[in-house]
């Protein structure tokens, strides 16, 4: 299952990132990419954060591969891991799905001189951030189609991420650049969960 994973990550990272970029510059001419460093505060443990918790679920079935024995077995191995490629295949199409729905207005990273529009359609009618919801439900599959313990760790610190990025460093910014729109917006909306603010 460690090989299975692994390519299971790849595969999300490449679809969610460098095919996403690749995808956003033929329609707009730009990468979509604001690489500038993070301001201090909030942005950077978001950022860093958000690197770690990425690495690491990565990193625990490429160390499981190489044989370094830090996995464990969970109790019914099959459902386990039946359930960890259906969390993957779902949390994957559910962030390439937001991440097309924003179209131009797609962004990794933030310009705080940027004026995009808000995009309220597509998923983005049921929640505020479905492509770290998807991004966390890849990362769970990831780690329950070969259970290890960085790979664990990897899930924890990217939900704490994508937890701190939105609230402390996204909302803020389209609180202040939407106003009254984003507000009826969130009002209607959950955050990562559709029933949930």
């Amino acid at each position: 299952m460690s090989a299975a994973a692994l390519i299971g990550a790849v595969v999300a990272l490449v679809v969610l990132l460098p095919a996403r970029v690749l995808a956003h510059r033929r329609r707009t001419g730009r990468t979509g990419v604001v690489l500038r460093r993070s301001a201090p505060g909030a942005p950077r443990r978001a950022a860093a954060l958000l690197a770690v918790g990425t690495v690491l679920v990565g990193l625990g079935p490429a160390g499981h591969l190489v044989g370094l024995d830090w996995a464990w077995t969970p109790g019914d191995a099959f459902i386990t891991h039946a359930a960890g490629f259906l969390l993957l295949a779902a949390g994957l199409a559910w962030a390439a799905w937001a991440q097309a729905t924003m179209r131009e207005h797609w962004r990794m990273g933030q310009d705080e001189g940027e004026r995009t529009e808000l995009v309220t359609t597509g998923p983005f009618g049921r929640m505020r951030h479905p492509i770290y919801t998807g991004m966390v439900v890849v990362a769970l599959g990831v780690a329950m189609i070969d259970p290890t313990y960085p790979g664990a760790a990897g899930v924890v610190l990217l939900l704490i991420g994508v937890r701190l990025q939105a609230i402390q460093v996204e909302e803020p910014h389209l609180r202040t650049v939407h106003g009254p729109a984003y507000e009826a917006w969130a009002r209607r909306t959950g955050r990562f969960l559709p029933p949930m603010g």
